[in-house]
């Protein structure tokens, strides 16, 4: 794969950061961005985090990887959705995007990794707070690596769903009944396994719980393994189906 066709991608990542960095100067931005996990961070966490045990240990321990990929999830899908969203409807700033001459590959990666660098750090900042109130994580590169695969998926399922939708209103409907459902029952409060069999079965098939399945192993296990796999897979599609989506794009 030649190179050039990523050419320009990397204007694209800077201008969406610099955006980015924008809002983060404002304190509102950032605590709206984390009330969520850090509410359920306090509530559960600290308020049962000493008397719920799950598979062997303390329900803080479980939680918070949980909520750094939900957060993960959250920021990375929601950054490029409702990114494109504004900028087709209201600035009409993504026809200009398209009318530069820089390729769907290109458009395609700068978008993606700016959505990924907004869910790495929206999970780092829950890792963090975690941290402050006694989660105390083994030493691993399995954490970093699930996130990198995890963002990359949310932020391409973000692009497709920015192209996809024809009004705004439509952004907050994927965002209700896909995004909001996965965050609360794909293990990321409790286990799959506390769940009857019917609904535990077709939540084995959505690309969160593989997540929250790796971030919670050990080490490389077989069982880390194979969500990985599963989620670079997912990634895979995604990417290709929101460059073709780039490429088609006609308004």
């Amino acid at each position: 794969m030649s190179w050039a066709l990523f050419a320009g991608g990397g204007a694209i990542f800077r201008r969406e950061m610099q955006l980015y960095r924008a809002k983060l100067s404002r304190p509102t931005f950032v605590v709206a961005a984390l009330v969520t996990p850090l509410m359920y961070l306090v509530v559960f966490g600290l308020g049962l985090g000493r008397q719920v045990r799950i598979d062997g240990g303390d329900y803080l321990t479980f939680l918070v990887p949980g909520l750094m990929v939900m957060a993960a999830m959250h920021n990375a899908f929601t950054w490029v959705a409702s990114g494109i969203n504004i900028a087709r409807f209201y600035h009409r700033t993504w026809q200009v995007i398209m009318l530069a001459p820089v390729t769907p590959q290109a458009v395609v990666a700068g978008t993606i990794a700016a959505g990924m660098a907004r869910g790495l750090s929206a999970a780092a900042l829950v890792g963090l707070a975690g941290g402050a109130v006694g989660w105390r994580p083994e030493p691993s590169l399995l954490i970093p690596l699930t996130l990198v695969l995890e963002t990359g998926l949310f932020a391409a399922l973000g692009l497709v769903i920015g192209l996809k939708t024809r009004r705004t209103e439509e952004h907050t409907t994927y965002t209700n009944f896909l995004i909001t459902p996965m965050g609360f029952f794909c293990g990321t409060f409790f286990p799959l396994s506390s769940l009857p069999s019917w609904l535990a079965a077709p939540l084995q098939l959505l690309p969160l719980t593989h997540a929250n399945l790796a971030v919670r192993q050990p080490g490389f296990t077989p069982e880390a393994l194979v969500a990985l796999v599963v989620l670079a897979g997912f990634a895979l599609v995604l990417l290709a189906w929101g460059t073709r989506r780039v490429a088609r794009y006609r308004e």
